[in-house]
């Protein structure tokens, strides 16, 4: 246990000491950033304003958002595995019959049309009311 703190104390103050390092602004309008001093380059001022207790509390936050985001995609994995998903019906979006279509009439004989009446398989056709029918004179 001593040994991993001493690791992390030891990279702390590493990665302290490389971020407080020199920051160079190089390059044409200033486009480039580098670490080694490059020609005509200004030092940027890269150093935390926050207090310490202000990045504590950021990271206070930040580890909660974390936990609430993996929560959260828990309970979505858990509802879509809960979920079925919806079968497709086919290209003209009707549902599937359920039972088996009725045979066809025997050939020679012929089912008389009954107009007026929609059996539930064939397209419904609108027509304008008042419409002449095609052959009627006025």
């Amino acid at each position: 246990m001593k040994r991993i703190t001493a690791a992390l104390l030891l990279a702390t103050w590493a990665w302290s000491a490389y971020a407080t390092a020199p920051i160079y602004r190089c390059g044409p309008g200033g486009r480039q950033y580098s670490q080694t001093p490059c020609p005509e380059g200004r030092i940027i001022d890269a150093a935390d304003p926050r207090s310490a207790a202000q990045r504590a509390e950021a990271n206070r936050v930040a580890a909660q958002e974390r936990r609430q985001a993996a929560e959260m995609a828990r309970e979505r994995r858990a509802l879509q595995a809960a979920t079925q998903p919806a079968q497709a019906s086919g290209f003209n979006a009707r549902p599937q019959l359920a039972q088996a279509p009725a045979l066809a009439p025997a050939r020679g004989k012929h089912q008389k049309s009954k107009k007026g009446k929609v059996d539930g398989t064939s397209d419904f056709i609108a027509v304008e009311p008042g419409a002449k029918k095609k052959g009627s004179a006025k």
